[in-house]
């Protein structure tokens, strides 16, 4: 099969057309726009052709895309925003694109709309009640047929970036290994219990997974496995498993023959949401994460039905990471995990929470690529959080001990942002719900402060931290007086 041309779908006013021409550039690929060469094919304006009826209209424009999408002459396509009311357009898409679905507030779209001539170009839109109520109808019909979501919010240069760098999120995502790669040779590093569910592509070595395989030993490991295979510059690795597998494998890619080009398949919600995505791999040495390499992934491959094999401990630790995007975000993301239950919630939920976390750190990714500035802002409740983490000496797992982090964080946030103190209980709330650690028992807070100063993070020997305003607002780069930062860790881990 030829690649998957990438096709943009979206309500009204997300920017399909003007992201898709950037997207196209990108990649150096070809460009078409539905609604355009639909007009050009009937020498007829949109609005007129929708006088013959709707479903006149949706017949025509079902006939283009299928003939535009299988024709493979197209690397970027733009549906108009109820191309996919017709099952043979979704069944099309399903087996034949990539499909990205560019997203954005009601109110954003509708400002967009009236600034570009409104229902006198769009017949639907009407006014802002209407026009926000079939963007929520449509909702379902691009989240079924979305292997990513898109902040449509974003600049255009910035989307457009997310667009390409996207994760896809499918079940049975790791079938798309062998087109990802084309006919290059595969290198596979697998977590070991993952090993009979993923594709045989060629030699392959398994880890354990977990955070002790960050370590000089399993690099070293991973470089002479690759030397024994005489890997080349053209060949690709494959990561299949966690946060930890991904960054490891990821450090290897990035250093042997200085630079092998490789494919992230984060299997645990963690990996999915946040560590998977967005090219940051390292080790632990002095500290955690203290050496690595920004390596962008080729693609990332991310199947949730893959998080049916966590444990429940793993499923929560996962989710801080997702309630975090949620603060960060605002929005759906924030009203999606704020209302989370106990458990893991539906499948439907769970496509949406890996799917809208992992727009959250593509926009940021793609606006601040190597972390000068707004990337940041994903650290929110990490640098109490990995002190926590490593103080504790294994007792707190990775999410367990950012929980803590971002209690702590949140409190800060009140003191110092302005943070509802309202928003900050909820989240406590929710961590308690989920069975999550909020304070670190028999922890000593001495020992957490001596592991902050050794954080990467830290600049002209001080630690920035990030804080909340309110959800989708915050603050990064925010330098505390250290009676206030110890006053935090000694509230965090109250000995």
């Amino acid at each position: 099969m030829s690649a998957r041309p990438d096709v943009l779908v979206g309500f009204m006013g997300a920017g399909k057309s003007t992201v898709g021409r950037r997207l196209a550039e990108l990649k150096a690929v070809s460009f078409i726009d539905v609604d355009r060469e639909l007009e050009r094919r009937t020498a007829r304006s949109i609005p007129d052709l929708f006088g013959d009826g709707e479903e006149a209209f949706r017949e025509l424009e079902e006939a283009v895309v299928i003939e535009l999408v299988m024709s493979g002459e197209h690397g970027v396509i733009a549906l108009g925003g109820g191309a996919l009311t017709r099952p043979g357009t979704r069944r099309v898409l399903a087996a034949r694109a990539r499909v990205l679905w560019l997203d954005a507030p009601a109110a954003v779209l509708w400002g967009r709309v009236e600034a570009d001539g409104g229902a006198g170009k769009r017949p639907l839109a009407v006014n802002l009640h209407r026009f926000s109520d079939l963007q929520h109808q449509r909702a379902g019909l691009y989240a079924t047929a979305a292997d990513a979501i898109i902040d449509a919010s974003a600049p255009v240069e910035v989307a457009a970036i997310a667009c390409r760098d996207s994760s896809v999120v499918r079940a049975g995502a790791l079938t798309r290994i062998p087109e990802t790669v084309g006919d290059r040779r595969v290198f596979m590093v697998i977590d070991a219990p993952l090993a009979d569910r993923t594709p045989d592509l060629g030699p392959r070595l398994l880890l354990p997974g977990g955070e002790q395989v960050k370590d000089m030993a399993t690099l070293e490991r991973l470089w002479r496995a690759f030397a024994e295979v005489e890997l080349e510059r053209r060949d690709v690795i494959v990561a299949v498993g966690g946060g930890a597998v991904t960054d490891v494998a990821g450090f290897a890619a990035a250093t042997f023959r200085r630079g092998l080009d490789w494919v992230s398949c984060p299997t645990t919600l963690v990996g999915q949401v946040d560590a998977g995505i967005g090219g940051k791999t390292g080790i632990d040495v002095a500290a955690k994460n203290d050496v690595g390499a920004f390596h962008a992934p080729l693609a990332v491959l991310a199947d949730p039905t893959l998080l049916d094999t966590l444990s429940a401990r793993e499923w929560r630790c996962g989710f801080v990471e997702a309630l975090k995007s949620g603060l960060l975000q605002g929005d759906a993301l924030w009203d999606l995990v704020r209302r989370w239950p106990s458990e893991r919630g539906s499948e439907d939920d769970r496509f949406a929470l890996v799917r809208r976390c992992a727009a959250l750190k593509g926009r940021v990714v793609a606006a601040d690529p190597r972390e000068a500035g707004e990337r940041a802002m994903l650290n929110l409740g990490h640098s109490i959080g990995h002190g926590v983490e490593h103080a504790s000496g294994g007792r707190y797992l990775h999410g367990e001990a950012i929980a803590i982090g971002l209690v702590a964080a949140l409190g800060l946030s009140v003191e110092f942002a302005g943070l509802d103190v309202g928003i900050a209980d909820e989240v406590l709330g929710v961590l308690t719900r989920l069975g999550l650690p909020t304070i670190a028992d028999e922890v000593d807070p001495d020992a957490v402060l001596a592991a902050m100063r050794s954080d990467k993070k830290r600049s002209a020997g001080r630690t920035r931290f990030v804080l909340l305003e309110s959800p989708g607002h915050p603050r990064w780069g925010v330098e505390l007086d250290d009676a206030a930062v110890t006053a935090a860790v000694r509230a965090a881990c109250p000995r």
